[in-house]
């Protein structure tokens, strides 16, 4: 993850879509997008994604949290909140963030506040455990972390790691 915005990385992020009908060519400056048939799955950009999805044309394919996944990460960071990080599903981020913008798009208030909530708990939960790991001695694998979350633990382990070392050279002078 670089040191941009997660949004902007996130909106130039790949998605799969389905076309739901059939697609002319279009054109804007620096990008163009084929035809493209109905039923036909393809990958482009999220922000070209968004606006065909508002106009009708497309539909997410496996890109979207459904609620299902968000009741089953909601309840593994709950369950053990001492416990090391648990698994999220690949990609957790980008997805939470096309999940949000999606539920904006359908105006559907009560499920975005849901959503909403719900990931506040994960991320303070992640933040809790991630913050953990970092400061521990241990080597921890970091193999369980969404790639956002080992520069966070980079980050962290880094800072920790600097300033006990440090304080333990002040009982060896």
């Amino acid at each position: 993850m670089s040191s941009r915005s997660p949004r902007l990385d996130y909106e130039n992020d790949y998605v799969r879509c389905r076309a739901v009908r059939n697609i002319p060519e279009i054109e804007t400056v620096g990008y163009k997008l084929e035809a493209i048939d109905a039923n036909r799955e393809f990958n482009t950009f999220y922000w070209v994604a968004r606006e065909l999805a508002r106009n009708g044309l497309i539909e997410y394919v496996d890109e979207v949290l459904d609620g299902n996944e968000w009741t089953q990460v909601h309840f593994k960071e709950r369950i053990n909140p001492a416990g090391p990080p648990t698994p999220l599903p690949d990609e957790f981020y980008p997805k939470a963030y096309i999940s949000f913008k999606t539920a904006e798009d359908l105006n559907t208030e009560v499920n975005l506040n849901r959503i909403r909530a719900r990931y506040r708990d994960i991320l303070e939960s992640r933040i809790n455990r991630i913050a953990r790991l970092a400061s521990s001695e241990a080597d921890s694998p970091t193999r369980l972390l969404q790639p956002e979350e080992s520069h966070l633990y980079d980050g962290i382990h880094r800072i920790v790691s600097d300033w006990r070392d440090s304080m333990r050279r002040l009982v060896e002078e």
